[in-house]
């Protein structure tokens, strides 16, 4: 099972990227021993970020994450600037790239094949990853045509859809070989389970310790419902709260006791 942190974006009292506060907790994930970042995501307050703060944060990672994978989430609601973002983000050195499926306005699924294949076509020889998350993107991708883009070429996908069954359905459109992660973080042993790869989530931001001893007794065919409790208990904490205000709360408790000052303000007007 891999975990990957759908990493927080700190922000200054000026409103900038904080991007000292930013690295600290890239070094944290990285010396805890994550598998890798999502960057720009949900958790990280993408769609408010500029363009320059994606590339800027996407070399930050890149420059000083020891085994960290970084995968950079491009998604825009024009398919020429999610293009573009992607390979600003390559350019910055990112592993790989991941967009939302397209945003606001309604799309077919003809609309959304030609998103998804023109962002593939600008990643090239670097894997591209789907995002599915219907609550945050009004459109939707079917089983069907993330088999269809597997086929095509794309590494894999994080599904943010809440829903096992429709997990379990994406297993069974792609092989192996296409990296299927699931972004509800109590869904994590049964997404497992059914062959799915591993997580990106929002909650290995502050508990990743959590989420290794997870992986790790998945590996060792471990008891893992103690596991399993203590992580569906903070998720429901942190929704209470708010998830990502939530989460950077958290987060700067944690890097406080590494002498950091983390500000956990999201970005306005996101409260």
């Amino acid at each position: 099972m891999q975990v990957l942190a759908a990493i927080t974006t700190p922000f200054g009292a000026d409103g900038a990227v904080d991007l000292d506060a930013f690295e600290a907790h890239v070094r944290w994930l990285d010396e805890v021993g994550l598998d890798g970042l999502f960057v720009a995501g949900t958790t990280g307050e993408g769609v408010l970020l500029e363009h320059d703060e994606v590339e800027a944060l996407a070399a930050r990672a890149v420059a000083v994450a020891r085994s960290l994978r970084v995968i950079v989430q491009v998604g825009r609601p024009s398919t020429g600037a999610t293009v573009a973002l992607a390979r600003r983000a390559l350019a910055a050195g990112a592993y790989g790239v991941a967009a939302y499926v397209p945003w606001f306005y309604p799309v077919t699924p003809e609309q959304v094949r030609a998103h998804f294949l023109a962002l593939l076509d600008a990643a090239g020889p670097a894997p591209a990853f789907l995002y599915n998350i219907p609550p945050r993107t009004v459109n939707d991708l079917s089983p069907e045509l993330a088999g269809e883009l597997a086929r095509a070429g794309f590494a894999g996908m994080k599904d943010s859809t809440g829903d096992l069954e429709r997990h379990k359905r994406y297993l069974e459109a792609v092989d192996r070989s296409f990296a299927v992660y699931t972004g509800t973080e109590p869904l994590i042993v049964e997404s497992v389970a059914a062959g799915a790869t591993g997580t990106i989530n929002g909650l290995s931001n502050c508990r990743p310790e959590l989420f290794v001893a997870l992986r790790e007794a998945l590996a060792a065919g471990d008891d893992v419902s103690g596991l399993h409790a203590e992580i569906s208990a903070l998720k429901d904490e942190v929704k209470a709260e708010g998830t990502v205000p939530g989460v950077k709360r958290r987060v700067r408790e944690r890097l406080a006791e590494r002498g950091v000052d983390y500000p956990a303000a999201p970005r306005a007007p996101f409260t």
